[in-house]
């Protein structure tokens, strides 16, 4: 049912959804950005489909945020969430993680991990070993190790929680599995033992001594950040956690002298806005109704009007499927109808969106149609 809601608008993109990338200049993490995330609760969300659409129409939002923040310290970038630290560095081709530290652990990693690297489009991937140590409660030393594998695995739309849809969305999965030794900190000499490529294998080959992580992160064109993260972590076949955090479209538009995605959202809109106008019929035209195989319609003019009207006339039964959206693909309103034989109509309430021009498509028996509708 997802699907066929959105067929009108993402079978006529899919070369565009092919073409997307995530690179460096318009993804890189930036000191002084603050994002702000909330926490998502939704049953059934399936965090590795590959269907190519993913919906939070039924997801419930925490009320709260938690912000995360970026900031520069010589060549290291720092994260804050949650009060944990994440430490980066970054150059025009990767972002890697170098050390981490909480209330109880400060580790830094002589093995970086590849946490990004640009550009990368679906299909590609980067994948490696990695290892830290470091003080933990102040009378522990623990090493942390592993492998890692990030794939842009897939590409589709992302249905935000009140409906609108984003386009253009890779999906990055990061596969971990991780180890961890912890020894009292006295028992270690001076120089700390060094570790190797084969010191990881050999550790990670039984099932007991390795953790599997998997954080996914959406990306979606015209936006710096991930719309969605989620992580699960899973300890001999058993989910130990499962989260999801959404930094919301709206709250990224907000980001000081973000140039980059600010051209590229605009470039989108007429492009959307330059294709559907020569797909339209010409409006100086103004024909009385429009419509095939035994269905016509008209759209009734009102310039004080809130709402979108459809005149309709078949002589059959048929469902119709009419979306309200911005020149983005946004779907803003939606409205489904059983029409029977012979006159009816279809009003679509569109009180509390912006006044301008929309789109107006309708679907009826698989033929599809575009107009332009102006709320006023």
């Amino acid at each position: 049912m997802k699907q066929l809601l959105f067929i009108i608008i993402v079978m006529a993109v899919y070369t565009t959804i092919r073409g997307q990338q995530i690179n460096q200049s318009d993804n890189r993490y930036r000191s002084y950005d603050v994002l702000e995330k909330k926490l998502v609760t939704i049953k059934g969300f399936d965090m590795n489909s590959k269907n190519g659409v993913w919906s939070l129409e039924d997801a419930e939002l925490s009320e709260d945020t938690y912000n995360a923040e970026y900031s520069t310290e010589t060549d290291t970038l720092m994260a804050v969430e949650w009060g944990d630290r994440t430490y980066y560095s970054q150059d025009r081709s990767t972002v890697s993680i170098i050390g981490s530290e909480n209330f109880m652990e400060l580790i830094s990693y002589d093995m970086p991990e590849t946490w990004l690297r640009f550009p990368m489009q679906v299909g590609d991937s980067v994948c490696g070993y990695f290892n830290g140590s470091g003080p933990y409660c102040e009378r522990f030393f623990m090493r942390r190790f592993g492998t890692y594998k990030t794939k842009a695995d897939v590409a589709g739309t992302l249905v935000l929680p009140k409906g609108d849809s984003l386009r253009n969305v890779i999906r990055l999965h990061t596969e971990r599995y991780v180890g961890t030794i912890t020894v009292p900190i006295d028992t270690m000499e001076k120089k700390i033992p060094v570790f190797t490529v084969d010191s990881i294998v050999r550790l990670l080959v039984p099932d007991t001594a390795k953790v599997r992580e998997d954080v996914y992160r959406w990306y979606a064109e015209g936006y710096r950040y991930p719309i969605l993260e989620a992580k699960s972590l899973t300890f001999c076949d058993s989910l130990l956690t499962e989260e999801m955090y959404y930094c919301s479209p709206d709250m990224q538009r907000t980001l000081a002298y973000d140039e980059e995605n600010d051209q590229i959202r605009t470039r989108l809109a007429e492009e959307e806005r330059t294709r559907w106008l020569a797909s339209s019929p010409d409006e100086n035209s103004n024909p009385k109704s429009r419509g095939k195989n035994g269905f016509t319609y008209n759209l009734p003019q009102d310039d004080n009007s809130d709402q979108v009207t459809i005149n309709y006339s078949t002589d059959h039964a048929t469902k119709m499927t009419a979306l309200v959206t911005n020149a983005l693909g946004y779907v803003y309103r939606r409205a489904d109808q059983s029409c029977a034989v012979g006159n009816g109509q279809t009003t679509i309430d569109c009180s509390g969106l912006r006044r301008g021009q929309y789109i107006l498509y309708i679907n009826v028996d698989g033929e599809q149609y575009a107009e332009k509708v102006n709320l006023k």
